[in-house]
């Protein structure tokens, strides 16, 4: 299309137009112009939409203020980042603080500022080194590969295998004392071992519903 076409279609000036794709070059959003021939979008690209109805902004806001309770302190501060911008893109920019839907926290959490660092051994699916007290006060250290962070009403919990016992473990994350990285990635066993706890749950679950029966 070109810049007249364009400026034509948004009910603005060529001239916007022209700083608009300069802009969105300069994002590195995939725009190529041409004199004479007009601006072309690169091939595979899709713009995301800016766009939120009322239901969507709802969910945000309950997900954000969640975050806010459950999340460690990075997470905490990327959520507050994402509200941002959201509100640049928004025609409400305020909606998402209107919102009448709450997350109260009365509870004291000194253990999410260990979450950042498990989030990031997940993510580079390095072995971490755990020193675990159990509910029974039994204490253990043990070489670990996590999986995944799971958030129970009452309780974080980390997902993984245990080096130790050679199985799919779930650790209260109050309960871990202390977290060292081993220097072991595990990045080629990351997809089967996730497969496999996904496994163990149903399987536990399928359990747990015969013996209901």
């Amino acid at each position: 299309m070109t810049a007249d076409q364009i400026a034509l279609e948004m009910g603005v000036s060529v001239r916007t137009i022209y700083r608009d794709m300069k802009s969105l070059a300069d994002q590195a959003i995939p725009v190529e112009g041409e004199a004479g021939v007009g601006y072309l979008l690169g091939a595979g690209f899709n713009a995301p939409p800016l766009a939120f109805d009322t239901d969507e902004l709802e969910a945000l806001a309950i997900g954000l203020r969640l975050i806010q309770r459950e999340g460690d302190p990075i997470l905490k501060g990327a959520a507050m980042s994402a509200l941002e911008k959201i509100r640049s893109t928004s025609k409400s920019p305020t909606f998402l603080d209107d919102v009448p839907i709450y997350a109260p926290d009365f509870r004291r959490h000194d253990h999410l500022h260990m979450m950042s660092t498990l989030r990031v051994a997940i993510r580079n699916a390095t072995t971490m080194s755990l020193d675990y007290e159990s509910l029974a006060d039994e204490r253990t250290s043990r070489p670990v590969k996590p999986i995944a962070l799971i958030f129970f009403p009452n309780a974080h919990i980390l997902a993984a295998w245990c080096e130790l016992r050679q199985d799919y473990r779930n650790f209260r994350i109050d309960r871990i004392i202390s977290c060292t990285d081993t220097g072991e990635n595990f990045t080629r066993q990351k997809p089967a071992l996730l497969r496999g706890y996904n496994a163990h749950v149903r399987e536990q679950m399928r359990r747990e519903n015969c013996s209901e029966e």
